[in-house]
Parts: structure tokens; C-alpha cells; sequence
């Protein structure tokens, strides 16, 4: 199988939904490749002139800025320079959510899996100003993503908790923090960036189809999909399924 990633530092896109590890992982990501960074969040606050910091920016302020995106505008505008730095940029990782399906051309497209209890956990742990409780956690998830959710169908008209058909890469940490606290969080992590890595090592380098089936085997739990092909899940684990 020969993958469609020309060796001319293709961009990397990450999505996935809130507080699935999407952040964390295309900071270090780009980091260990040397790439460049690009967040959506910080594009966001920029076309609505929000001064704050990225982080904790949707605990904080959640309600001012869905306040903010009332209508379509703002996120047609992301949207739009988004695509714009897809274009002009090369050998950068974009912390995003949609990019991933608007984009023509190479581009190694990663979704990150996590289900809802574990990504209440992230969310309860990454807090550093707000003093959210486990259930605000989840129900802050759950209500950015229903909006999230509802403006994709509606705009581009592909569903963001079940299409999965764009991605080449679709990995998964829920088991990877199985306690709300900040060293559970960091062994996660720790855990979670290599196989990250390795897997998007692989589709850059165009490695050979023994060599991607191999880095599955390894880290059965955690790969689910690589260059499109999906892997069996672990005995006694979930049906891993590309969608």
C-alpha cells in the first residue's frame, strides 16, 4: 500500500471532541517533530476579539464566547483561515476540528478517541483557575459538543460524532487515565505521546504496510485505524471500528 504523503512536510491535523487529549498531543507533537503550531482556539478568540489566554478559555468563558458565535460568521471565518494557513504553511500541526475534513491535499488527518467519562476526568484535571466539579466537567463537554456538532451538520454536513471516514489515523486513550487527579494525568500522557508520534512517524515516512502493521500490534489498545485500515480490538475490549 503506498500512502498518499509526499516527503514535503505535510501538515498534520488533529481533532476530536472536547477534552479528548487533542491539545496536549498536537503540542507535543510539534515539538518533537519540530513542526510549527497552530491552534483554532487561539484563530477563534482572535476574530472575536476576545483578549485571553487559550488555556481554560472554554471553562472560563464558555457561555461569552457561544455568545460571540451567534450565527455562522465567526466560524465561517475560522473556517476560512484555517484553510488559509493550511495552504501556506508546511511541516505544521493544526489543533483543530473540522480542518481535518475541509482541506484538499496531503495532509496526515488524526482523530483522537476518548470516551465521555474519561474526557470529563481530562477536563476536571486541566482546570488551573476554575474549580469545576466532575459532573460540570461532563456536562460542559457534552453541551460544547452537541453545538459543535449541530454546526458541522449543518455547515459542511458531516457528523462529528460518527464520521470518521476522512481521518488516517484514529487513536484512543480513554483507558489511558482511569482517576480524575493530576498524576494519573500525567502517566497518560506520558504514555499516550509515543504511540502518537510513532503512528504519525509512519504515515509521514510512507513506511511499508509490515512495518504500520507492526506499530498496530503493539499498541493494540491504543491504535484503532492506520492509513485506513482498521485492526481488531483487544479480547475483552470495545469493537474498534473506523466509524
Amino acid at each position: 500500500m503506498s500512502l498518499p504523503f509526499p516527503s514535503c512536510g505535510v501538515n498534520v491535523a488533529f481533532a476530536g471532541l472536547t477534552a479528548a487529549g487533542k491539545t496536549t498531543h498536537a503540542r507535543l507533537l510539534a515539538h518533537e517533530l519540530g513542526y510549527g503550531y497552530v491552534s483554532a482556539t487561539e484563530v477563534m478568540l482572535e476574530i472575536l476579539r476576545l483578549d485571553a489566554a487559550t488555556e481554560d478559555v472554554w471553562l472560563e468563558r464558555f457561555g461569552e464566547i457561544q455568545a460571540a458565535r451567534e450565527g455562522d460568521a465567526a466560524d465561517a471565518e475560522l473556517d476560512r483561515r484555517l484553510l488559509a494557513l493550511a495552504a501556506s504553511h508546511r511541516r505544521t500541526v493544526f489543533d483543530t476540528w473540522a480542518l481535518a475534513w475541509l482541506a484538499p491535499g496531503p495532509m496526515v488527518r488524526v482523530w483522537i478517541e476518548s470516551d465521555p467519562s474519561s474526557r470529563a476526568r481530562k477536563c476536571l484535571v486541566s482546570q488551573t483557575r476554575t474549580r469545576l466539579s466532575l459532573a460540570d466537567c461532563g456536562a460542559l463537554c457534552r453541551e460544547k459538543d452537541e453545538h459543535t456538532r449541530a454546526s458541522f451538520r449543518r455547515r459542511h454536513g458531516f457528523d462529528l460524532f460518527a464520521d470518521r471516514d476522512r481521518y488516517d489515523l484514529v487513536l484512543r486513550n480513554s483507558h489511558l487515565i482511569p482517576t480524575p487527579d493530576r498524576a494519573c494525568a500525567e502517566r497518560g500522557i506520558a504514555a499516550f505521546a509515543p504511540v502518537v508520534q510513532q503512528a504519525v512517524t509512519a504515515l509521514l515516512e510512507n513506511q511499508p504496510p509490515s512495518e504500520i502493521a507492526r506499530l498496530a500490534t503493539l499498541h493494540p489498545a491504543e491504535i484503532i485505524r492506520i492509513g485506513h485500515r482498521a485492526f481488531p480490538a483487544p479480547v475483552g475490549g470495545e469493537i474498534r471500528s473506523a466509524t
